[in-house]
């Protein structure tokens, strides 16, 4: 039973996926990744998990979704995969497609965030809406990292209930320990940036693009780099220029902030970079089950994050950070002081953040309900279907 997993982009795979497939692999699973060219998708060629490229881009583009439709089609019939396991919303709807019109047997779609919420123009929402009920239609499961998602779901009837089912979202705990890091280690770092010893470090780590909520995080540096002379920014995450709401760091960071803020860019050595700061903000507009939170939370860091869904499964509020009302800078800027004044109480939110994820987010709790998904439902589902006279 070979089993494919698409997503659009390459750096989804490496950094999204890629460790559930390998555990998937070392549970003797066939899979394999599909997603569009680019420097990661080489890179994962020397992995465990087969990767097999296709043209496709996350904007919509009618001419090369077509063009991606097909290749799609000609990929699944030539490898005559059982499984099309699709993620992230443009692969959510040509992968599907794709796989009806090549007479794949299962499809099944994993939800990492609905695309729409309550504070988008209705227009927009609806459209989004239609979109996300299309995939929730074409496909035979929905998986969900979110459980306020699945509420969504539900509510809204996006598919049968007898479709849904919990997945979650995990990171992997050895790579994200606090105990493997130093004092030195953190200094050293904190030298790199050129930052004082008795800095107060507040980063934010995602995509370079407004949604994420950059434009709230600088406003709201603004109001306390005078407040605070010892607090630092840094920013990490990958540029996006192709996207309709990228960021552009030379004009969107005020100038009373640039001498504070350091722009790190996409980096592989995520854990070093925790280490070296105090606090972790997300401010975003819209997010499935944000991961970066759950690699503060478990690195002890207290977070500070948008009071929207996904974001207030990954932070209990008050305990393990605090939530703030989405687009709303001066209440970020105040919850971000609120920590830097109470160190004791930023402390303990780090402490209580570990906990929270070794209980609920552990990476192997998620690749173990992805196996007993496969093994009995997609499985007992193919035994169904081999025993059944009307297909004899």
């Amino acid at each position: 039973m070979r089993i494919a997993h698409v997503v659009t982009s390459d750096l989804s795979v490496r950094f999204l996926l890629l460790n559930q497939l390998v555990g998937l692999k070392r549970a003797s699973f066939d899979v394999a990744a599909v997603c569009a060219p680019g420097p990661w998708a080489e890179e994962l060629r020397d992995s465990e998990v087969p990767v097999y490229t296709v043209p496709m881009r996350r904007e919509i583009s009618p001419w090369l979704d077509l063009h991606a439709l097909r290749a799609l089609i000609t990929l699944f019939r030539r490898e005559r995969f059982a499984v099309i396991h699709t993620h992230t919303p443009k692969a959510g709807v040509l992968g599907p497609v794709a796989a009806r019109l090549a007479g794949v047997p299962f499809v099944v779609h994993t939800v990492h965030g609905f695309l729409f919420h309550d504070r988008m123009p209705p227009l927009h929402r609806v459209t989004f809406m239609a979109v996300e009920t299309l995939t929730a239609r074409l496909v035979d499961h929905l998986l969900f990292q979110s459980r306020e998602d699945m509420t969504v779901a539900t509510r809204f009837r996006l598919t049968s209930p007898t479709k849904i089912h919990y997945q979650g979202n995990g990171i992997n705990l050895r790579y994200y320990d606090p105990m493997l890091g130093s004092v030195r280690e953190r200094t050293a770092v904190r030298l790199e940036w050129a930052f004082p010893g008795d800095s107060f470090v507040v980063g934010m780590v995602g995509r370079l693009v407004r949604e994420k909520g950059y434009q709230e995080f600088f406003a709201a540096a603004e109001l306390l780099v005078d407040r605070y002379p010892h607090v630092r920014f840094v920013v990490v995450g990958p540029e996006e220029p192709e996207q309709g709401d990228a960021l552009d760091l030379d004009r969107d960071v005020p100038g009373a902030v640039r001498p504070h803020l350091r722009r790190l860019g996409m980096r592989l050595d995520m854990p070093r970079v925790y280490a070296a700061i105090d606090l972790l903000v997300l401010p975003s507009h819209r997010e499935g089950l944000p991961r970066v939170l759950l690699e503060a939370s478990a690195m002890t860091l207290p977070v500070v994050a948008s009071n929207i869904r996904g974001c207030r499964e990954a932070v209990l509020d008050g305990q393990t950070g605090l939530l703030v009302p989405p687009r709303d800078h001066r209440a970020l800027a105040q919850a971000i002081a609120q920590l830097i004044e109470d160190p004791a109480r930023a402390r303990a939110m780090g402490a209580a953040g570990r906990a929270h994820v070794q209980a609920s987010f552990d990476e192997a709790l998620v690749v173990d309900r992805l196996i007993k998904f496969y093994r009995e439902v997609l499985f007992t589902a193919e035994k169904g279907m081999q025993h059944d006279p009307a297909r004899a």
